[in-house]
């Protein structure tokens, strides 16, 4: 079977900007930042209340998103199949979108670009996925949940000599994924092993998959050399995001 054809947005309501204007406040579409193994996704209830500056930023009790593009970014059509929604890609190329790639588990100072002002005071910790184009975070202003994390820091997330994992699952933080277009924040709890993935913002985890290094899935037609950094997600949330392999942790 043939790939589905890259698909360009041209017009100029569809064009990146205008995406974002249009659809940022629109509880009906759904947003995702992160790579196979390591997602974060946004969305709202209808019912939910929210605030928003109606151009690059909204914010709920549950989690939060900003998405701001540049004259780089190029909007990719991902089309569905078995009547999930169709989505889009917000890309830039490869050169364009290196974070820190860092390795090991880091203090990163306070959180200055949070999207509540209550949160800026609160530590970031890079949990060192190794990605170059995404940074994968979780935060925390509890002195005891610092100090723990602290004690991590220069580590592997997945070294035997700690525990940061169980750690990180009791402490329930927030999760802050970034990359170069956007920033996804989640407030909700995480789910326990058994557990169902909790409604609206919610972020997966699954190392196996992380071991690919696959920032997408191999079906989602982005163009050569170009990254995906921001997903929008038309009609509802999506079961199964063209981001990520069907396998998902609850």
């Amino acid at each position: 079977m043939s790939k589905p054809r890259t698909q360009p947005i041209e017009q100029e309501e569809d064009s990146p900007s205008g995406l974002i204007a249009a659809h940022l406040g629109l509880a009906s579409t759904s947003w995702s930042i992160g790579m196979i193994g390591a997602i974060a996704e946004f969305f709202r209830a209808r019912d939910e209340t929210f605030a928003t500056d109606n151009a690059t930023r909204v914010v709920t009790g549950r989690g939060a998103i900003r998405v701001a593009v540049n004259g780089a970014t190029r909007a990719v059509a991902c089309p569905a199949g078995g009547g999930e929604p169709s989505s889009i890609a917000l890309c830039l190329p490869a050169a364009d979108c290196t974070m820190h790639g860092r390795s090991v588990i880091t203090d990163a100072g306070p959180d200055h670009g949070a999207l509540r002002d209550r949160d800026r005071d609160a530590i970031l910790f890079d949990l060192g996925l190794g990605s170059p184009y995404f940074d994968f975070y979780i935060r925390t202003a509890d002195p005891a949940g610092i100090k723990i994390l602290r004690k991590g820091s220069g580590l592997s997330l997945f070294d035997a000599r700690h525990s940061l994992l169980r750690d990180i699952l009791a402490m329930h933080p927030h999760r802050v994924f970034v990359s170069r277009l956007g920033r996804i924040e989640v407030y909700q709890r995480i789910a326990s092993a058994g557990e169902t993935t909790p409604e609206g913002p919610h972020t997966h985890l699954l190392p196996e998959l992380l071991k690919t290094g696959r920032v997408h899935s191999e079906n989602v037609p982005i163009p050569p050399g170009w990254i995906p950094c921001v997903y929008l997600y038309l009609g509802h949330p999506p079961a199964h995001h063209p981001g990520q392999d069907a396998t998902r942790a609850h």
